[in-house]
């Protein structure tokens, strides 16, 4: 027993000695933005879901979940607000062997876009969020992001960028803004679907950039559905759809602990 002890209280020493990470890919909302709002008044609900088949076994800090065989859900209520402004909710839900069954968290968030009678075929946007999770999430718990949207729409092709930031609002690391950006290329078939790829990172701190091989870089191929569009009040089409769905298989570009090879889906529905 005091052996047992003694290496409990090394490894206690040791999670409190190492760095802290800077922050990683969202896992729970794997999902570039782009424009799309809900009307003034409407409302919308997605449920998002993704599954780690191969990915990290060991913590990377004291109390977090690894991400290998974890499965995770979020529920994301939306209403829209006005022609530019939709807000929204997040609660998180998660799954990991060894009968790991809990609450991922919840987040705020406020998306506010440029109108397309303004902008065109170009999306122009921002979304802010503030989140709580618990420490087997994230090793602060209380955060907040800055996703700008940037992207065009032109004939088949669709293309949307977000250079994300965001910092932890408490914890040593705390004010200290790390860089996630992510990123989206689509064709539409014409089929009632399209095929693309989107691009998800982890670069660390935007003052302290990880070298390569500790970043997290994911690539998927994706699939989505293309329904008919909702007319807006101005006659824009470029407003949200009843059904949403996105369909992805993603693996790692490099050894960074973290997911390794997963696949994520999107339903989302408008009322």
């Amino acid at each position: 027993m005091p052996a047992a002890r003694a290496l409990a209280a090394a490894a206690a020493l040791a999670f409190a000695a190492a760095p802290r990470p800077a922050g990683a890919i969202d896992r729970f909302e794997i999902q570039v933005y782009q424009s799309d709002l809900d009307e003034p008044g409407q409302l919308g609900l997605e449920l998002h879901v993704n599954y780690t088949a191969q990915g990290t076994k060991v913590p990377e800090w004291e109390r977090q979940v690894p991400p290998w065989h974890a499965f995770r859900t979020t529920l994301e209520p939306a209403i829209g607000v006005t022609e530019w402004l939709e807000l929204g909710a997040y609660f998180q839900f998660m799954t990991a062997p060894g009968g790991v069954a809990q609450y991922g968290g919840s987040k705020l968030r406020a998306k506010l876009v440029v109108p397309e009678r303004i902008v065109g075929r170009w999306m122009v946007g921002l979304n802010v969020e503030l989140a709580r999770v618990p420490g087997s999430v994230e090793p602060e718990q209380w955060a907040t992001e800055f996703r700008p949207i940037l992207g065009w729409r032109g004939g088949p092709w669709l293309v949307s960028v977000n250079p994300i930031f965001g910092f932890a609002l408490t914890g040593p690391d705390r004010l200290r803004p790390d860089f996630e950006p992510c990123g989206k290329v689509a064709f539409d078939t014409s089929l009632g679907f399209s095929v693309g790829a989107e691009y998800y990172t982890s670069l660390g701190f935007m003052n302290e950039l990880l070298p390569v091989k500790e970043q997290e870089h994911l690539l998927f191929a994706v699939f989505d559905l293309v329904p008919r569009a909702m007319e807006g009040p101005s006659g824009s089409p470029g407003h949200a759809s009843e059904w949403e769905l996105n369909v992805g298989v993603g693996g790692a570009l490099t050894g960074a602990p973290g997911p390794h090879a997963l696949v994520k889906a999107i339903v989302g529905r408008s009322f």
